[in-house]
């Protein structure tokens, strides 16, 4: 088929392209250009989208699909006791929501059950409907570290790292995530110690890369961020608390950096509407100030800013990249930049770059119908009109 675009933003980071056309074939796009680059009788039998943008799918390169986006504290906890089948149950509505939401390409970086697993073999499969789904398996932790409560890998020690990794590879995952810090401290306004020792994260990063596989890092704090930046982690996950000469660093280092401003956003709101002792306001406004100016810093400085959300997290709900975009412009990054942080850049940051991300010939034909310019009003994300993956129409059912 042939699509006729209004304005079409490619993901590429260049120019928008005002009206030209789209040829899809089996899933594909088979090229871009004007009407004078196809044949007559396929400009006239064009869908005809003149009158609105056409972008790539998003891609969201940092969710947990068997958690909820849940605003309330007890009531998540709750879901953290279910069994295997709700919980799945609940997943499986999880991946139509985001797919609803124009998101076409998710990360999956850990859950409990090997829930992951079988959804990206349910996608690619055709039994359920959802964004086609990457995913690490098991998170990597140590004894008793961070996660490692959600059906995370345990290890300690270089060898048993190893072990780990090899373990989440023969399992079919896509990438490695391991748990270099815990969480932020609101209370103190602190990351926590940097709970992977040296030896042991050099040992993940060196096993992922003689297996060819991207190499994700949670970590929080100037130190745990710069050991992962020290062993040539893929993407950095989260990165808050961090100060200026860090923020270079990450810009320097060439990682991709994927800030997660929707949680911050959403505890924030949390801890203002409740009392609780974990999640105070200020500690919280500190934290998320300091977040945006160091992705300030270092987006000015060339660091590859990436979109993701951690649905699941705390009242984040899967499908919850248009609210990231939001958050990045919000911060300073031009929309087209911000765009690009959820399209071309992000199937970058996941190594699906060849596939993935932008409207180029051989590239999937996954891509959005939006009402309005969103490099003029970036709340145009949201206005989907269609949603389009491998190039057949998903239902809005």
């Amino acid at each position: 088929m042939l699509i006729k675009a209004g304005l079409l933003i490619d993901g590429t980071g260049k120019p928008a392209q005002a009206a030209c056309y789209l040829a899809v074939k089996d899933g594909f796009i088979a090229g871009v250009g004007k009407a004078q680059d196809f044949a007559a009788d396929q400009v006239a039998a064009a869908l005809d989208y003149s009158e609105f943008t056409i972008m790539p799918g998003l891609i969201d390169p940092h969710v947990h699909l068997f958690l909820e986006g849940i605003s309330d504290l007890k009531a998540r906890t709750l879901r953290w006791k279910e069994d295997k089948d709700i919980t799945l149950v609940r997943a499986v509505k999880n991946l139509s929501q985001t797919l609803k939401q124009g998101v076409t390409t998710v990360r999956d970086l850990g859950g409990s059950y090997g829930i992951n697993s079988l959804l990206k073999k349910a996608v690619n499969q055709k039994v359920v409907t959802g964004p086609r789904v990457l995913n690490a398996c098991q998170a990597i932790s140590i004894t008793g570290g961070h996660f490692h409560y959600a059906g995370g890998r345990e290890a300690d020690g270089p060898e048993e790292m190893i072990k780990a990794v090899r373990e989440q590879a023969k399992a079919g995952a896509d990438c490695i995530k391991i748990m270099m810090t815990g969480c932020v401290n609101f209370v103190r306004q602190d990351a926590g110690i940097v709970e992977l020792s040296l030896d042991e994260a050099q040992a993940v990063a060196n096993e992922g890369r003689r297996l060819n596989k991207p190499l994700a890092a949670h970590a929080n704090g100037v130190d745990g961020v710069r050991q992962a930046l020290a062993i040539r982690v893929t993407t950095l996950e989260h990165g808050a608390l961090i100060d200026e000469d860090t923020a270079d660093l990450i810009a320097s280092s060439g990682v991709y950096w994927i800030p997660t401003l929707v949680p911050f956003e959403r505890m924030l709101a949390y801890g203002r509407k409740y009392q609780t002792k974990t999640l105070p306001p200020d500690g919280i406004e500190a934290v998320y100030s300091r977040h945006q100016a160091m992705i300030v810093r270092a987006y000015h400085a060339g660091a590859k800013i990436v979109a993701g959300t951690d649905a699941g997290a705390l009242g984040v709900e899967h499908g919850d990249v248009w609210r990231e975009i939001y958050l990045l412009v919000e911060c300073g990054l031009p929309p087209a930049a911000a765009l690009r942080a959820a399209t071309g850049l992000a199937a970058e940051a996941i190594g699906a770059g060849k596939e993935l991300g932008t409207l180029e010939a051989g590239k999937r034909a996954d891509l959005l119908v939006l009402a309005g310019n969103p490099l003029t009003d970036i709340t145009c994300i949201r206005k989907l009109v269609r949603v389009f993956k491998d190039g057949k129409e998903c239902s809005n059912d």
